[in-house]
């Protein structure tokens, strides 16, 4: 009985961290959304570069920070072509191009949509 017990303990725990870290990383994509879609596009969108480039930078170090977290226990390939999308709109923003800027931050935004759905525990990603 005792053996049950502690591997009923252990499970909980673990899933319960997964669900919490699943939780914390939605919640800091979808903050990262938000910022691209309500601070940078508009400035895109009335040509202010040097705004820009100032929030791109912001949040170039925000993803760095929320990638340290994420990088060991979500899908690699997903952080890393995320990590060259924001790199590439960052120097599409220097060179104050205002469609492929717009369109690498689209994509950064479907990538970051992503970047929790494949993790969560639903019929479709069990099966």
């Amino acid at each position: 009985m005792k053996d049950f017990i502690a591997a009923s303990l252990i499970m909980i725990l673990t899933l319960g961290g997964c669900i919490l870290f699943l939780h914390y990383a939605d919640n800091q994509s979808q903050d990262l959304i938000k910022d691209i879609r309500e601070e940078i596009f508009p400035d895109i969108n009335q040509g202010n570069w040097d705004s820009v480039q100032k929030k791109m930078n912001r949040l170039n170090d925000d993803w760095h920070q929320f990638r340290k977290v994420t990088l060991y226990l979500l899908h690699t390939e997903t952080i890393n072509s995320i990590d060259y999308g924001i790199a590439r709109s960052i120097k599409y923003a220097q060179a104050e191009d205002d469609s492929n800027t717009a369109g690498e931050l689209n994509s950064v935004i479907e990538q970051l949509s992503f970047l929790t759905d494949n993790q969560k525990l639903t019929l479709q990603n069990v099966f």
